[in-house]
């Protein structure tokens, strides 16, 4: 059995959209700087591989994910 080929929405990621996030603790952080840094995180599920950038504080920026066949080994 073999997988699908990928589709264009498989290939290309999509963006999340961005939300203000107020800080309540008091710490002052350079948001412009900070957004310029990113960190990527991987999610390997049951069915699906999951990938999610977040910028440097920590807002999603865009996502991909990827569903796979789970092949099982035949009794016996």
């Amino acid at each position: 059995m073999s997988n699908p080929r990928p589709t264009e929405e498989d290939v290309n990621p999509q963006p999340i959209p961005k939300a203000d996030v107020a800080r309540s603790d008091g710490v002052h952080l350079d948001e412009r700087k900070l957004r310029q840094f990113f960190i990527g995180s991987i999610d390997q599920g049951t069915t699906s591989t999951r990938f999610i950038i977040f910028d440097g504080v920590g807002e999603p920026v865009a996502q991909h994910q990827i569903e796979f066949t789970q092949l099982y080994p035949q009794s016996g």
